[in-house]
C-alpha cells in the first residue's frame, strides 16, 4: 500500500485513497467501533461514579437510573474517613518503593549478569526463567507462603518485598533491553578500569532508564491490585493496603453493614491514584515495551 506525507507524518493509505467513498465509509465504521468501545469502557466507572453520589436506597431502585436525583458529594468525604484512605494509599505505596527498590537491585544485577557476563550454564537459566512464565501463581502460592511462615514474616512487608527479587517476567524484560545495549561501552568502560558493578551503574542503568519506568509501573499496578498475597500475609489492620482494605470494609461481614454507596466511593478512590500514573506515564510504557523487542 503506498505511503504518503501528511505533516510531517506517514499513513498508510494515500490523499487519493482517503477521497474515494468506500474509504470514507470504513473510516466511519472505524470510528463507531472505537467509540462504542470507548463507551463500554468507560460506562462501568460512570455506573460507580453515579452511583457513589445517590442515596443508598436509590441505588436498588427499579427500574435503575443513572444520574442520582440529589448529587450526595459527602459520600466521598464519609468514605475517604470510614476506609481509612489515607493510611492505607500510604501502606500501599510503601510497598511499592520497597518492590521496586529490590527489583532494581536484584533484578537489574542479574540481568546484566545473565546478558553481558560469562556465567555458568547460561542458557539453561535463562530457559529455566523463561519456563517459570508458564506456572500461575497458585501453583507457588502454598510453597511461597510456607517460605515466609517459616521464616516468620507473616504481617510484615518483608513478605511482600522479599518475593519482587524472584520475578521472572522483569528479569527477562531487562535481560531484552540489555542485549541491545553496544557491548563497545562495556569493553571501553572495563579498559578504564571500571569494575563490573560501576558499569552497571554508571553506564547501563542510565541508559536503561526507558525499561526502568516500565518495570516501576508495572511494579506500581501489580501492589496496587494484588489482594490475594497481600490478605494472605498482612493480616493486621495497620499493615492493610487498600485492595485488602477495601475487601475488609465492603465485602466481609462487617464490611456488608456499611452503605452501598458509601462502598462505591471508597473503591472509586481505589482507582484513583492508578488511572492518574497510567495516564501520565503510559508514553514511558509503550516507548519502554517498544525498546526492549517485545511483540504483540
Amino acid at each position: 500500500m503506498a505511503t504518503n506525507d501528511i505533516k510531517g507524518g506517514r499513513t498508510l493509505i494515500s490523499v487519493f485513497d482517503r477521497k474515494r467513498f468506500s474509504v470514507k465509509i470504513g473510516y466511519i465504521v472505524c470510528y463507531l467501533i472505537a467509540i462504542g468501545l470507548a463507551v463500554s469502557t468507560f460506562y462501568p466507572l460512570l455506573w460507580v461514579f453515579f452511583g457513589a453520589l445517590k442515596n443508598a436506597s436509590e441505588i436498588f431502585v427499579v427500574p435503575p437510573t443513572f444520574l442520582p436525583k440529589t448529587f450526595l458529594w459527602e459520600n466521598f468525604a464519609k468514605a475517604w474517613a470510614l476506609y481509612e484512605i489515607p493510611k492505607v494509599v500510604l501502606n500501599t505505596f510503601y510497598v511499592f518503593f520497597g518492590v521496586i527498590a529490590v527489583k532494581l537491585l536484584v533484578l537489574s544485577s542479574a540481568a546484566y549478569a545473565i546478558s553481558h557476563l560469562k556465567v555458568p550454564f547460561k542458557k539453561t537459566l535463562y530457559l529455566i526463567f523463561l519456563a517459570t512464565l508458564i506456572l500461575p501463581f497458585f501453583a507457588y502460592i502454598i510453597p511461597a507462603y510456607l517460605v515466609i511462615h517459616n521464616l516468620r514474616l507473616i504481617d510484615t512487608y518483608w513478605a511482600l518485598w522479599l518475593p519482587a527479587g524472584a520475578d521472572s517476567f522483569s528479569l527477562l524484560l531487562l535481560k531484552g533491553f540489555f542485549d541491545d545495549i553496544p557491548k563497545d561501552l562495556f569493553e571501553a568502560a572495563r579498559i578504564d578500569g571500571a569494575s563490573e558493578i560501576r558499569v552497571l551503574r554508571s553506564i547501563v542503568l542510565p541508559i536503561s532508564k526507558p525499561i526502568l519506568a516500565v518495570l516501576a509501573i508495572f511494579a506500581f499496578m501489580n501492589v496496587w491490585r494484588d489482594f490475594i498475597w497481600q490478605q494472605i500475609i498482612l493480616p493486621s489492620a495497620s499493615n492493610w493496603t487498600i485492595s485488602v482494605a477495601l475487601y475488609w470494609h465492603s465485602l466481609n461481614q462487617q464490611g456488608a453493614t456499611k452503605p452501598y454507596n458509601i462502598q462505591l466511593a471508597a473503591m472509586l478512590l481505589g482507582t484513583i491514584p492508578p488511572m492518574i500514573v497510567f495516564l501520565f506515564f503510559q508514553k514511558y510504557l509503550i516507548g519502554g515495551i517498544t525498546f526492549s523487542g517485545i511483540k504483540g
